[in-house]
């Protein structure tokens, strides 16, 4: 037997990468070139991830003047994502920097991209709008743009026309222009529109192989010469024999120029008069019908008038032909009449109900009238038909009685219910009956019946607002809002049986949907609601809208519905506060009106977002909270808006008023864009300073801001204190530069906010860091305006806790002796650095007060006493900060209860590094 040997190994694993994500960009290094100052240009990146595990992408470190976009994002393993990389200078310098990308669960936790580009003035100043107005279709506009070479070096301006399917419409003769240095020169562009509605494109001038285009907008429209009759029929309707009776259409202009009528005249109308050509003489057009002038959008009625025979006849029936210039035909009007008899019809002929779920009862309503002679006709019950049933709305019984007593005419509601799916075609005819026998003249009137039950897969819906909140409404002024209903599925969706809760009849929906809606995907159903409260009952009024969907076995959606009655009268301006197209990621500020329009004082405590809606926006008032609002009065708020995606967004501002359960509401809109978006929006931009600032307390800086308007507009600067340290009174002067002296030490953030002459605003925020001056720094602060005084005690000249060595000179350093330049004479410790200096002193505010010591004594220690000198608003709470070399080693809070209180706060000894502070607390009533 031959033996073969069984070799066993060990079987390794193949290596499939290592378990965290793995994140690489395409590309490294992004060049833009050069860009003009306050536009922007993009390129796109794309980020894959190699690894096997989710990654988070974030933006950490974006470089000035540049964004990326979105700046947070999830990457699957091996999946891919492109971002988009803005460069918008808003100087003429160079933009190099380094874009780092923070990567969690991943094996490289950053990517860093390398951005180079350069802000360059524009070289050349074309218009940014080149508007032709509305031109009939076919024909052709021809406008001169003038081009402005704004350096000495001449251009060879290359030429295009961009922008979809309308740049067709628009022409430039020329690919190129050459521009010598300094000189203006006029270039023809042309417009002819291939249809009606407005065009949009853009001529782009590009300087330089390498340069960015200069962006021209062609804006125009196509416009029609078009007129209809309003109604498209007019019937006369049933005359007495021998009467005669007149009706109206009228001549509409819905077109885009004036037209002109030339005549008027009636024809025979073979088809509906089974072949007659006979030119009917009862019909005629009373008045003057010269040629005449229809402006756009302005109607003129035109009568039709009827002469009935001597006796009855059957229906008569023509057409009114409506021409213009060179024999152009704009419509014909068919008109009817009739002499005698009566005639009794349906309205509408068929009764639709569409769509419609299975097993569900769906109810519509139709009206049968005499439009005839005024007799008495009786109506019997009509032929049953499977799956539909007929009664009176009115609730009577047959037969029912159409004479004077109903205006001859009566209401009633036909039920479907359907089991298949299938289509329902039905007929109902309701015997006539006149004197008690059939009429002979019309035995039946008719009504046509049709359904159609489908089988349509579950809705997904999208309800917004899902509750609809009216907030505080003045009593007996009416509001209305709406709740829009989207099929957000990708098959289509039926939706049905509308209705509003009306027990509460402060709230109504007005045009409410009646029967069936098939929503195709993407389609929206608006229902409007109206909220009107009569009385003002201290409790939020409640109601519902409520619709079925999917199938009959589906639970009811319900809408909530909330509104409070109140006796104060709020409006704002603008309302709604609409922002337009804003481009992503930058936020933009438009200030609004709050104004009471109520005989008595309103206060604002407060203003916030409403939930539920689009959380882009924010909102703020001008002045601190709470603010009173007098009779007439107004005060001044700010909303902002910062879109991340290209949606429209809608927002609800709330304004709560002290003591009512209800905010007043303001809606807010925005439109999130892609840059370059031009005069659509022309938001002016906040210059900052690059990086945060650091200062010595009490040390003068200027705050370096800008503005720029891509508009060309002028703007303002505004500087606010965002945040500061408590306590802090300092605010930095007017202008784009001002200056600024931190009173505090701590960290500042400034806002500056810039406007321009449209009121449009852009804003952006600076933070400032206040440090301590080496040594000993002393600091300290109220809550309630008044005089209160820092002291600091030599103790190596005083005792503390000896009243007589305070307000003593050289012992103590107050505002008697030491502030103002002033110092304790003789010096302490024989040293100008090593004597206190009270820097700050304030008597009727809420301080800051402060006193240094550059260098202090490493041989003696130093109290510190806080004085009520004469804030007769007690109690006030006095707050102190002792910092030595920049470290703050106590912080306390101190009460006075009365005037001519004395506190030590405590004793503090340097050691050249830091210090020991010891407490003390010794409190002195009735001194000084």
């Amino acid at each position: 037997m031959l033996l073969i040997p069984l070799l066993i190994g060990g079987c390794s694993k193949p290596d499939l990468g290592d378990v965290r994500g793995n994140v690489v960009a395409d590309s490294n290094l992004i060049q833009f070139g050069q860009v003009f100052v306050g536009t922007e240009a993009s390129k796109l990146v794309t980020l894959s991830n190699m690894g096997r595990s989710l990654v988070q992408v974030r933006a950490s470190d974006i470089p000035s003047g540049y964004d990326m976009r979105p700046s947070e994002l999830t990457l699957a393993p091996g999946a891919k994502a492109e971002v988009k990389i803005a460069f918008f200078p808003l100087r003429e310098e160079r933009f190099d920097g380094q874009l780092k990308i923070s990567l969690s669960n991943a094996k490289n936790e950053l990517i860093a991209l390398d951005l180079e580009g350069e802000g360059v003035k524009r070289v050349v100043d074309p218009v940014e709008v080149l508007d032709f107005g509305v031109i009939k279709l076919g024909e052709t506009k021809t406008l001169p743009l003038d081009l402005t070479n704004l350096i000495d070096k001449s251009l060879n301006l290359a030429l295009s026309i961009a922008g979809g399917s309308d740049r067709t419409a628009f022409r430039v003769d020329d690919g190129a222009v050459e521009l010598p240095g300094g000189t203006t020169r006029a270039i023809d562009v042309s417009f002819t529109p291939a249809n009606r509605g407005p065009h949009a494109a853009s001529l782009l001038l590009r300087p330089c192989a390498s340069c960015q285009d200069v962006r021209v907008q062609l804006v125009g429209t196509g416009g029609i010469t078009e007129l209809r009759a309003s109604p498209p029929t007019v019937s006369v309707g049933t005359v007495a024999p021998g009467q005669s009776k007149s009706s109206w259409f009228a001549i509409q202009n819905i077109g885009d120029f004036p037209a002109i009528v030339t005549s008027m005249t009636l024809v025979d109308d073979p088809v509906r008069s089974g072949g007659s050509d006979e030119l009917l003489s009862e019909f005629s057009l009373p008045g003057n019908h010269d040629a005449f002038e229809v402006e756009v959008g302005a109607t003129i009625e035109v009568p039709v008038a009827f002469r009935a025979a001597a006796l009855a006849e059957p229906r008569k029936y023509a057409k009114i032909r409506v021409m213009g210039p060179d024999d152009r035909l704009y419509f014909e009007v068919p008109v009817d009449g009739k002499s005698g008899g009566i005639e009794v019809v349906a309205e509408p002929e068929t009764v639709d109900f569409g769509r419609q779920p299975k097993n569900f009862a769906a109810k519509q309503t139709f009206l049968i009238r005499n439009t005839g002679e005024s007799v008495a006709i009786e109506l019997y019950p009509p032929s049953e038909q499977a799956n539909y049933s007929v009664a009176a709305v009115d609730g009577t019984s047959p037969p029912w009685v159409l004479d004077s007593q109903n205006a001859g005419s009566m209401a009633f509601e036909v039920t479907f219910t359907g089991s298949e799916i299938q289509e329902y075609p039905a007929e109902i005819d309701f015997p006539i009956y006149v004197n008690g026998a059939m009429s002979a003249e019309q035995s039946f009137v008719t009504v046509h019946l049709m359904a159609n039950v489908v089988e349509l897969p579950p809705c997904d819906l999208d309800i917004s607002p899902s509750s609809l909140r009216f907030g505080a409404v003045t009593v007996n002024r009416g509001v209305q809002l709406p709740i829009e209903i989207t099929n957000q599925g990708t098959t289509e969706c039926l939706v049905w049986n509308f209705d509003l809760d009306f027990d509460n009849r402060a709230f109504a929906a007005p045009g409410l949907p009646t029967g069936s809606q098939v929503l195709a995907p993407g389609d929206t159903i608006t229902v409007g609601i109206r909220y009107q409260p009569t009385r003002i009952t201290g409790v939020i009024d409640r109601s519902n809208l409520y619709f079925n969907h999917s199938s009959a076995e589906a639970p009811r959606f319900v809408v909530p519905i909330s509104g409070l009655a109140t006796s104060f009268c709020l409006s704002a301006d603008p309302s709604p506060v609409a922002f337009g197209a804003v481009p992503q990621s930058q936020q933009v500020f438009k200030p609004f009106l709050v104004r009471n329009c109520g005989p008595e004082p309103v206060k604002i405590s407060r203003v916030s977002m409403a939930s539920g809606y689009s959380q882009r926006f924010t909102a703020r008032a001008d002045e601190t909270l709470p603010v009173t609002i007098t009779s007439n009065g107004t005060k001044s708020f700010l909303a902002s808006y910062k879109p991340l995606d290209l949606v429209r967004d809608v927002g609800k501002i709330e304004v709560w008023t002290q003591g009512v359960d209800e905010p007043f509401l303001v809606e807010t809109q925005g439109q999130g864009t892609e840059g370059g978006c031009g005069v659509l929006c022309d938001w002016p931009t906040a210059i900052c300073p690059e990086a945060n600032q650091s200062v010595t307390v009490n040390t003068q800086i200027v705050l370096n801001g800008g503005a720029t308007s891509p508009g060309g507009h002028p703007t303002t600067c505004a500087w606010t204190v965002a945040s500061a340290p408590v306590g802090s009174t300092a605010r930095p002067s007017a202008g784009c530069t001002p200056t600024f002296t931190p009173d505090l030490v701590g960290n500042y953030v400034f806002e500056l906010m810039v406007t321009d002459q449209l009121g449009n605003r852009g804003a952006c925020q600076h933070g400032l860091t206040a440090t301590a001056w080496d040594g000993l720094w002393v600091e300290t602060f109220w809550d309630r305006s008044g005089d209160i005084d820092l002291h600091v005690l030599n103790e190596a000249l005083g005792d503390r806790h000896n009243q007589n060595s305070w307000f003593t000179n050289p012992s103590d350093c107050y505002f008697g002796n030491c502030y103002n330049g002033s110092r304790p004479n003789p010096l302490w410790d024989g040293n100008i650095d090593m004597t206190g200096s009270l820097d700050r002193d304030d008597r009727n505010g809420f301080g800051p007060e402060n006193t240094r010591v550059n260098r202090p004594s490493l041989t003696h220690p130093y109290a510190i006493g806080i004085h009520n000198w004469g804030n007769r608003q007690t109690p006030v709470t006095v707050t102190t900060n002792v910092y030595c070399d920049g470290t703050l080693v106590h912080n306390a809070d101190s009460t006075f209860t009365s005037t001519a209180q004395f506190e030590i706060l405590g004793s503090v000894q340097y050691t050249g590094s830091t210090c020991i502070f010891t407490r003390d607390g010794t409190r002195w009533n009735n001194y000084h």
